[in-house]
This record gives C-alpha cells, sequence and structure tokens, in this order.
C-alpha cells in the first residue's frame, strides 16, 4: 500500500511538474489505455520468470500524450486489466490496488522524455530515448526491490534473473514501439500496428503452455506407469520388480568396507489352505493384513515388497545382523496379532541373513532363503506358528 501511495503521489506530480509541447486527445489516450490494458494481459515465460509485451505500448505513449499524464494512464490500464480479472474470479479486490505498485516503471522515462525531450518523436535525440529506457529500469528495480525484498524478505539475487530478463525484452521491443510511435504521428491509428506482434506473442505463450502442460500430463503418466509397474495390485507394496532394482541399488553400497544391510524373507503359512477352506477372498484378505503388519514393523526408509503368491521380502539398509534381531521381534509381534474374519489365525517363517558377515548383499540374499526353507520345514512339522 506504500509503494502504491508513493506512486499515485508522483505520478500526480509528474502531471503538473513536466512540461510538454504534446496536447492531450482523449481519444488517443483512451485509446493507448485500452491497448496497454490489453497487451499487459499477454504474460509469457522467460528464463527463471515471466514478462509482458507493455513496452509496445509504453513507448508510443511517451510521445503521443504529454509525458506527465503517461504513468497515470499505465496505471489506469493496469487497474483496468485488474478489474476484468477480477470479474472473472482470478485475483481477489485487493490485489487490484497492488496493481498500481506495478506502476513505477513509467515515472522514469516520463521524467527523461518531459525534461530533455519532450515533443514529438526526433531520431536525433535517440540518445536521450536510450537514457528513457535506463531510467525505466532503475525505476521498475527500484520498485520490484522494494516490494519482494522489504515487503516479503526475497533475497536479491533471487530477483537478478528475471528482472534482467525483463529488461532484455522491454530493450528488444523498444525499437519496435518507437517505430510505432513515428508512424502514429501521422496516421494516430497506426499505433494498432502492435497488435499482430502481440498476438503472435500471445500464441507462441498459449502454445508453449499447452506443451509445458502436456510433457507435465505424460510426465505424470509415466510416472504413474512406472509405479504400477513395481506394485503389488493386490497389497500395495513393491512387486518382485521392484524387489530385484532395490537389490541391485543396495548392492553398490553395502558390503566389505561399506554399508551394512539385512535381508528379511517371510512365507505366510497355510495360504493355500486358507483358500482351499475359506474361499479366494480370505486368502487375500489375509495376504493384505500381513502386508499391513509388515508394514507397521518396518522403518519408513525400508524396502518392502511381495515377492510370490504368499512370500515377501523386507530390506533394511543400516542394519547388521545384531541389528536385525529387533526388527524380527516387531515383525514377530504383529503378526501375532493378526486373524482374518473367517480364517485361522495368522503365521508365517522366516529368513534372515545380513551383509556383513556375508560377503555380498545377494549371497545374505541366499543364506536367508536358505533359512527360511528350513524355518518353513520345521513350521509345518510343529503345524504352522510364528517362528523366527
Amino acid at each position: 500500500m506504500l509503494s502504491a501511495g508513493g506512486f499515485l503521489a508522483a505520478a500526480v506530480a509528474c502531471v503538473f511538474a513536466l512540461p510538454s509541447d504534446v496536447e492531450l486527445s482523449l481519444g488517443t489516450a483512451v485509446a493507448l489505455v485500452a491497448l496497454y490494458a490489453v497487451v499487459s494481459q499477454i504474460e509469457f515465460e522467460i528464463g527463471p520468470g515471466s514478462a509482458v509485451p507493455t513496452e509496445l505500448v509504453l513507448v508510443p505513449m511517451l510521445f503521443l500524450l504529454p509525458p506527465g499524464v503517461v504513468p497515470l494512464c499505465v496505471a489506469a490500464a493496469l487497474v483496468a486489466a485488474g478489474a476484468v480479472d477480477r470479474l472473472r474470479g482470478r485475483i481477489q479486490a485487493a490485489r487490484i490496488t497492488v496493481l498500481l505498485s506495478s506502476s513505477w516503471h513509467s515515472i522514469g522515462p516520463a521524467l527523461v522524455i518531459g525534461l530533455l525531450a519532450s515533443g514529438p518523436l526526433v531520431w536525433s535525440e535517440v540518445g536521450i530515448y536510450a537514457l528513457a529506457l535506463a531510467a525505466q529500469f532503475g525505476f521498475d528495480a527500484a520498485s520490484v526491490a522494494f516490494r519482494h525484498c522489504l515487503g516479503r524478505g526475497v533475497a536479491p539475487r533471487e530477483l537478478v534473473g528475471p528482472v534482467v530478463w525483463v529488461m532484455l525484452v522491454d530493450t528488444a521491443l523498444a525499437p519496435v514501439g518507437l517505430l510505432a510511435a513515428f508512424a502514429a504521428g501521422a496516421e494516430p491509428w497506426a499505433i494498432f500496428c502492435v497488435l499482430p506482434l502481440a498476438a503472435l506473442l500471445k500464441l507462441l505463450e498459449t502454445e508453449r503452455r499447452d506443451r509445458i502442460d502436456d510433457s507435465l500430463e505424460l510426465g505424470r503418466a509415466a510416472e504413474s506407469a512406472s509405479r504400477a509397474a513395481r506394485s503389488d495390485p493386490l497389497t500395495g507394496v513393491g512387486n518382485r520388480l521392484a524387489w530385484e532394482e532395490a537389490l541391485e541399488s543396495a548392492a553398490e553400497h553395502v558390503g566389505p568396507g561399506g554399508l551394512t544391510a539385512s535381508v528379511v524373507l517371510v512365507d505366510v503359512d497355510r495360504l493355500k489352505e486358507t483358500n482351499d477352506t475359506y474361499g479366494h477372498d480370505a486368502g487375500d484378505r489375509l495376504i493384505q493384513e500381513v502386508a499391513g503388519a509388515l508394514r507397521r514393523a518396518l522403518r519408513e526408509q525400508d524396502v518392502l515388497a511381495r515377492i510370490g503368491g504368499d512370500e515377501f521380502a523386507a530390506l533394511a539398509r543400516g542394519l547388521d545382523e545384531r541389528g536385525s534381531a529387533p526388527l524380527v521381534d516387531r515383525i514377530r509381534a504383529e503378526l501375532a496379532q493378526l486373524q482374518v474374519a473367517g480364517g485361522p489365525p495368522a503365521s508365517a517363517s522366516f529368513g534372515v541373513a545380513s551383509c556383513p558377515p556375508s560377503d555380498l548383499l545377494g549371497h545374505a540374499v541366499k543364506v536367508a532363503d536358505e533359512r527360511l526353507y528350513r524355518e518353513k520345514l520345521r513350521s509345518a512339522a510343529l503345524g504352522g506358528r510364528v517362528t523366527a
């Protein structure tokens, strides 16, 4: 609000303080304000930020209107565009007032042109016009720093890239604005010759935005497909592909002189019996409940996958043979509490191995598989109960 109030005070002062040899034409002023409002809605991405091609209209304003009224005309155009956005529900009403603080850039060139080159455009004064452009950049950079650095706490270095890109765009469009102003000196309606370029920029902006949206949608679809290809549809945990990729990734860092890891294999007992006696729905619920129990027992960073119809595998990085014991205890405790409605109490067999003492992670997987096989034999002999 302080910046907006300061701008209004400075703009009104310009009206009364700056001399001019150009008479104010209400029709020309309204046309330029409307044109500026339209062009200000064309926002396109550049480098690290975005820009609007308003330089195409600001430059003609400085020569077709008294320089002193240009800042107020720029503010009127931005407020008019903001009012349209408000009617469309795109911005809040309070945002319209804030738009005034975005008009500071017009003060600089109005001062330079009003004090040094007020009157029709003359090519011999191009040096003064370049000075006006530099003044525009100075006022623009200062107002941006005031709003973002002081008002929002943004670090100045974060603004350098966007501000420089906006300056480059305005520098490229300023000569086109000068040509439009020169042509409009003889024929006022010639000012609208900037519209084809503005329309082209709008088309390019729309095309680029559509391409970005399509790219993001394609990326999301690819990510979703990748997750689906590595996810077990029944339980939502990883599948065998996810498990093999996790082992391959971990194998690069686990081993002698590297990180430790433990492999826990869990084989659900009596799944076939459950399916035959209580139906496949009960068997599916059993598998889902076991997956949920494993999730609760494992750490957030641990990898869990269903690698067979009744077999799960977990990879716990950073846990050696001694450290894996509490993890297995937690799994055993979670499974001991399971009993799927319509089926028998849950039970499972375990195979656990670590690296080290195994030299390689792949060897630890084989050791865990062998221990799981022996445990299943013992579990079957005992009637099937949770063991470790």
